[in-house]
């Protein structure tokens, strides 16, 4: 199994999928799980890029066994490998020019026939090739495509059928000396013993070029397997146009790598539970029950899975995630059923040190008369050496003349600051005193100001 990234963008959780399916079925088969760099596109390629996407692979747990191998430290490799083509006469050297190749792509174009090269120097004589050579014509190396169907079962999409004519007469080094995608692909999955490949629908028409290459080669190609692509909720592919689409992206938003990981490990086939750790995913890994098709990319349902596990992680994970000391387990034991992100559970911590009350706290208290008077009492009441919630539940209700229920939310506004949160109990017996007293000030203040306007 592999995993053969470009290092042309970000982690995109399109290819996070490629990743994660091929780590699963590694585990599952106790298989060597490859991380190959396919960077020959030298214009694009930048390394900056390489080590983000490394980054993001680290973060997902998704380690691997062998690599990462970069392509551009392999170019002897797929040179030999050209070489023996030609030996072979599998392959042969193609002089025609830029120009020549654009006007026969634009009449192809007009009779509305799909652009294929036509095979002008597929017949060359030896003299001719030889006789270019010496007068130092640029040349690329072309494959002798095989006259044959060429057909597989792909392990998601079943039985697939390519034509005879539906491969033409492809590139396999390019006149700069670097190999193109298909032959760089095939070579290294030959030489590296890949036995699988799963990899996105998008990759569907590169499949029956490279069996075609394994055949040249007189070796055995893996057994493909494509998934659907991720979409957005209008059904086009998963883009920046929808949100977050990048690995980064989604640990900024708070995402823990666990719940990345169970989602797109889940996406395109049905589980009894939809919770699951990173080795239940691997035990229950089958290729077969995955859909071809394309699958929705829900965000919300990602952010709810990451809820979950939230809740299921030990604190001191948590505390590490936010870079937090252990003196804070008790706050963030407390507060993580509460939240559905780090990013949200980093929030609510801060109802802890600073006295902030939210807007829509402030307006439910300053629209209630009673809950105005009430506040100073709340002030009064904790002034009054150390007491119990419940018994500071009964004295507001006494002193200020409130309902239980408007008691509990006058205190929920003063300690948390906000109108839902954890247990108010079990916040109240953590949260620093002179918070809360704080806290009863700045809506005394707002109450005042309120009052003159």
């Amino acid at each position: 199994m592999r995993f053969a990234p470009s290092p042309t963008g970000n982690l995109h959780v399109g290819n996070a999928r490629t990743a994660v399916l091929n780590h699963l079925l590694a585990l599952k088969e106790s298989g060597t799980f490859v991380l190959r760099i396919e960077d020959t596109d030298v214009e694009r390629s930048e390394a900056k890029y390489e080590e983000a996407i490394l980054k993001d692979l680290e973060w997902l747990g998704l380690s691997w066994g062998e690599g990462p191998y970069r392509q551009s430290e392999r170019i002897p490799f797929y040179r030999e490998h050209t070489e023996l083509l030609l030996s072979r006469g599998r392959a042969y050297k193609c002089f025609c020019t830029k120009e020549v190749l654009e006007r026969e792509r634009a009449d192809s174009l007009r009779r509305g026939a799909a652009p294929r090269y036509r095979g002008t120097c597929r017949s060359l004589a030896p003299e001719a090739v030889l006789g270019l050579e010496r007068e130092g014509k640029p040349f690329v190396v072309r494959l002798k495509a095989l006259t044959t169907e060429i057909a597989f079962v792909d392990g998601m999409h079943g039985p697939v059928h390519f034509p005879a004519d539906h491969v033409d007469d492809f590139i396999l080094m390019r006149q700069d000396g670097l190999p193109s995608y298909n032959f760089a692909a095939a070579v290294d999955d030959m030489l590296m013993g890949i036995t699988h490949v799963i990899r996105g629908s998008d990759h569907l028409s590169n499949t029956p070029k490279q069996i075609m290459l394994f055949i040249c080669f007189d070796s055995q190609p893996p057994a493909y397997a494509h998934h659907g692509l991720l979409t957005g909720t209008d059904r086009k592919p998963l883009s920046k146009r929808h949100g977050a689409t990048g690995v980064a992206d989604f640990r900024a938003m708070g995402i823990l790598p666990e719940a990345l990981v169970n989602y797109l490990g889940t996406m395109g086939r049905s589980f009894k539970q939809e919770f699951m750790t990173l080795p239940e995913l691997a035990a229950d890994m089958s290729i077969e029950s995955y859909a071809g098709s394309d699958s929705l990319f829900d965000t919300e349902k990602l952010v709810w899975l990451n809820a979950t596990h939230l809740r299921a992680l030990p604190v001191s994970r948590l505390l590490d995630e936010l870079g937090l000391a252990p003196e804070l387990t008790d706050r963030v034991a407390l507060l993580r059923d509460n939240a559905r992100t780090l990013i949200e559970l980093r929030d609510q911590l801060a109802m802890f040190d600073a006295p902030v009350v939210s807007e829509e706290a402030v307006e439910h208290v300053l629209l209630r008369k009673e809950l105005v008077q009430a506040v100073p009492v709340v002030q009064e009441v904790l002034k009054d050496g150390e007491i119990q919630f419940d018994e500071l539940v009964d004295r507001l209700q006494k002193i200020a003349g409130l309902a239980k229920r408007d008691a509990m939310m006058l205190l929920r506004i003063t300690i948390t600051g906000q109108k839902k949160g954890p247990p108010l109990r079990d916040v109240f017996q953590i949260m620093p005193k002179q918070v809360i007293l704080d806290r009863v000030i700045c809506l005394q203040q707002r109450s005042a100001t309120a009052g003159k306007t």
